[in-house]
Order: C-alpha cells, then structure tokens, then sequence
C-alpha cells in the first residue's frame, strides 16, 4: 500500500476504530488517552472506555490544564474524569503557556505559586509534581511519557488525518506496530507507542458518532455555531493559543466571567478582542493604506515592534525570502510574537514548484 494514500474498505469508520482500539486493549497493559475536551478526544474516550468496561479494565484520561480555558471545556473534562472505567490524570501544575496576544509579554505562567489564578485547582486534578520537569507544553507531555516503562502503556490520540494531513503524514513515517507482518501506519514509534484510531474519520463521522450515542460535548460549539464561525476552525482549549484568539470578540457574550477573569489575567486580552476579526490586524489579511507591498509592512513592522525578540525575527526571515505571500505570513507572526513559530510561514505551491523545477534542471 503507497504511504499517505486513502482506501475505502468494506466496513465503515466506526467499526474499523472499534477493531484498531480492541487490537491496543490486547498488546498494551496500559491505555493513556489524551482529552482536550474537544469533540475528537470525547469520541475517542467513549470508544475506549466502552472497550474498556467491556473487559473489565480501565483507562487513564489525560488533559494538561493551561489555566486560561474557556469554563465550558472544563466543565467537560469534569464530566469526562468522573465516569465510569476512568482514571484521571488532569494536572494543574505551574507551565509557561506561550501568549500570542501580547507584544510585550511572551508567557502566562499557568497555575505559577504566586499568581492570581483564573479559577480554584479542581479537587480531581494532579496540584504538584515532586520530580523537575520541563515547564513547556509539548516537553512537559514527552517527559510524562519518558517516565512510563517501554511497551507498557501505549498513549492513544484524537488526531485526525482530515484535519491535520501534514502533521499525520510526519508521524505515519515510522509506525509503532505490526499487525499480521503488516506496519499498522496508525501508530508511531518512540520511547512511547502512540496510536490514532480515529485517524480516517471526517468531521461529519465526529459528529454523527456524538448525535448516535447521544454524547455529552462541549457547549463551545453550540455558540460558536450561533455566531456564525465554522466549527471545523473552532478550538476549545488555551485561549491565549495564535489559533484561539479569533474567537475572543465572542467570549464576553457566552462566558462573561471567563472573560472578566481573563482580561485580568493575561495583558493583550483586549485588544485582541477588540480586533481579531480585523483583516488588517492579527490576520494580516489586506495591507494598511500607506503600504504599497507586504514587504514594505514587514520591514515597518521589524523597525516598530516592542517585541524582544526582533532580532531572532530579522534572521529567520532574511533565510525565508521576500516573496510577498512569504512576507505577508512574517507580518502575521510579528503582530502575534509569534518568535516560537508556532504558526510557521508556508512557502506557497507555485513557489515550491518552481524551486523544484529550477533544482532538477541545473541537475540534469
């Protein structure tokens, strides 16, 4: 079978999930699924917990509170937590939470010792850990999973190929198990196995799942739908993340207090709200009057900014180029400080066909 490509097999995505999870229920001793409180990870923890008290066994629920979450999502994880066939593993532990919607202040320091914290620690969750480890996101995640035996506990992710190819089809390069002699491209190898059972599902089978099985979710979608954002874009979790400020004009109407709390507690928080629908502004979608190119603005930008990390910006786009699709992207990373490139520049189609084009010809 040719990496990356699509078959449609004689069964449908329910079942062929229910056989991929039953397969992990029987290698691993262990099973680690990691929720966001979003529709994927609660599909993906119904599938599992089902197979789960099906045999007798139980399952770890695994969330990483950033502190800056919007109330409906964590009302979700708490129903979540307390079912049924459930081990929790939600950790309230201090992180520094990348802030896009500042200039000036890169981090919030989620759930830090002496910090006004947006709600009280939930009596459920993980408060201190006694070990160091890495204060960071994603490290803090690979350093949980350093500290659990190999080919014990396999963690199993809501990752759908639908919604992030790119990213499915890195992982997929080296599968973490075989099945019958055949690599099972679901799976990803390292110190931990992860697996994706829900890989193949579209957002209509998300949907269809949670209407068939009459599934409690997050009430985030329901109002975001309201006001009219598609729902495929809509993030459920950090509302400081560059990908969940968009719908920060909404959130004084759905949760005042969360948003009372969060202009308190995060610096940008207002203006973001106040403009992130701007196309002009944070989405970098149409150029200001007065510049006549996106190269123009993004030098303006560099020359303007009070972000600390100009610098580190300057050499990473003198090795990005000045094309103006490329230069437009570099416009939205300095009005989000997005120094991490975490929202990194892509270089456009014609671009990279053209630079293809000119590699083979001087070869051949």
């Amino acid at each position: 079978m040719k990496k990356g490509a699509k078959l449609y097999l004689q069964q449908n995505v329910l079942e062929a999930a229910q056989e991929r999870i039953a397969l992990l229920f029987d290698r691993f001793e262990q099973i680690d699924v990691a929720v966001s409180g979003g529709k994927d990870s609660t599909v993906l923890a119904d599938l599992c917990r089902k197979e789960a008290l099906r045999r007798g066994r139980t399952i770890g629920l695994f969330f990483l509170d950033q502190e800056a979450e919007y109330q409906s999502t964590i009302d979700q994880i708490r129903y979540l937590m307390t079912l049924k066939g459930i081990v929790p593993y939600w950790y309230q532990v201090p992180l520094y939470m990348t802030n896009a919607v500042s200039l000036e202040v890169d981090f919030l320091y989620a759930w830090g010792p002496e910090e006004p914290w947006m709600r009280e620690k939930d009596s459920l969750a993980i408060h201190t850990i006694e070990q160091n480890y890495p204060q960071r996101f994603y490290p803090f995640i690979a350093w949980r999973e350093k500290q659990w035996k190999k080919g014990q506990i396999c963690s199993v992710v809501g990752l759908r190929a639908e919604e992030s190819l790119n990213r499915f089809r890195t992982m997929m390069k080296h599968p973490g198990l075989y099945h019958e002699g055949e690599p099972l491209y679901w799976t990803s190898s390292g110190h931990t196995t992860k697996a994706y059972p829900l890989f193949d599902w579209t957002f209509e089978d998300v949907w269809h799942y949670i209407a068939e099985e009459n599934l409690r979710y997050n009430r985030v979608y329901d109002f975001m739908h309201w006001r009219g954002h598609r729902i495929q874009n809509v993030r459920v979790s950090y509302l400081g993340h560059e990908n969940s400020f968009k719908c920060l004009p909404d959130l004084h109407a759905f949760e005042p207090e969360t948003y009372r709390k969060l202009l308190e507690r995060m610096p940008g928080i207002h203006v973001a709200a106040r403009y992130a629908n701007e196309s002009m502004i944070f989405q970098a979608k149409r150029l200001p009057p007065g510049f006549s190119s996106w190269r123009a603005y993004r030098d303006f930008l560099l020359d303007t900014t009070p972000s600390q990390h100009v610098e580190q910006f300057r050499a990473r786009f003198v090795r990005q180029g000045n094309d103006e699709e490329i230069c437009r992207q570099q416009c939205r990373q300095l009005m989000i400080n997005d120094w991490e490139s975490n929202a990194p520049v892509v270089k456009p189609k014609q671009k990279k066909n053209e630079d293809t084009f000119s590699k083979w010809k001087a070869i051949l």
